[in-house]
């Protein structure tokens, strides 16, 4: 009777948290698996602004935690002279269901003289989502924290993907998305803001057609957005990432698309 019970409870505890994961699935109607993108990183330090290196963006498909997932990978490292001003090799991981829901997120950072290594992983629940994130910089443990949230909760590389799936036809320039995001041992909000039609030529000499989105960190104590990132998607239906600005500690990155392979759709360029 009581192993009756038992198994009893553990299958409505694995439907509470289908339940919780469900509130977050997303319709992604526009990447796959094998999505392969490679990028020309460029890094801007006051009047410095030299080409740094190379960025690739690749999406593959595996199991993680008995769920078919998608494993989304930045790899970004730095080159020739830059190397001397302002090294960079960063590795971010990020785990996703296959309708986006965020499982887990890894970051392993070299960004000049600091080595910072931060995990974070999702465990949903009747009431939302607690999500454990800890960092070692150069060493030393800065936090291990565990934090909740009633809805979804978005990190640095989850929230790129999921801002590719957003509705921008009902959309007009300025239009504001918000959704929960932790950086680091803060929970906050990411506003994804749409700033409309731009043309980007990228380093693979064509021409796209894009949307501007603009994605800010704010929090409740103060109404005031601080500007994280930049990224410009083709105005098509695969939504690919053509540029990528980023704010770093010192200075800031550019990604410009340089090649592409795996997308779901003929891409639009010219």
């Amino acid at each position: 009777m009581i192993k009756k019970v038992t198994v009893i409870a553990l299958i409505l505890l694995a439907s509470v948290n289908l339940s919780a994961q469900n509130q977050c699935k997303v319709d992604n109607k526009y990447f796959q698996a094998g999505e392969s993108l490679t990028y020309d990183l460029y890094f801007k330090k006051g009047l410095v602004n030299m080409k740094a290196g190379t960025s690739t963006l690749n999406t593959t498909s595996l199991k993680y935690a008995g769920q078919d997932a998608y494993k989304i990978t930045l790899v970004a490292k730095s080159s020739g002279m830059v190397e001397k001003i302002f090294s960079i090799n960063d590795t971010i991981t990020a785990y996703t269901t296959k309708q986006l829901v965020p499982l887990a997120f890894y970051k392993n950072a070299e960004e000049g003289k600091n080595h910072t290594i931060e995990n974070m992983s999702y465990t949903y629940n009747a009431t939302g989502v607690s999500v454990h994130t800890k960092r070692v910089r150069d060493g030393q443990q800065k936090f291990d924290e565990t934090m909740t949230a009633k809805g979804c909760v978005y990190d640095m590389a989850s929230i790129v993907f999921y801002a590719r799936t957003l509705d921008y036809s009902q959309m007009s320039k300025g239009s504001e998305t918000r959704v929960d995001f932790i950086s680091g041992k803060k929970k906050s909000y990411m506003v994804i803001e749409y700033q409309g039609l731009e043309n980007i030529k990228a380093n693979d000499e064509k021409t796209y057609s894009c949307m501007k989105l603009v994605l800010s960190i704010q929090t409740d104590a103060f109404e005031d957005k601080e500007e994280s990132m930049k990224v410009y998607i083709t105005n098509d239906d695969n939504r690919m990432p053509v540029r990528l600005d980023t704010k770093l500690k010192f200075g800031s990155t550019r990604a410009m698309l340089k090649s592409y392979k795996g997308n779901k759709y003929p891409v639009s360029a010219k």
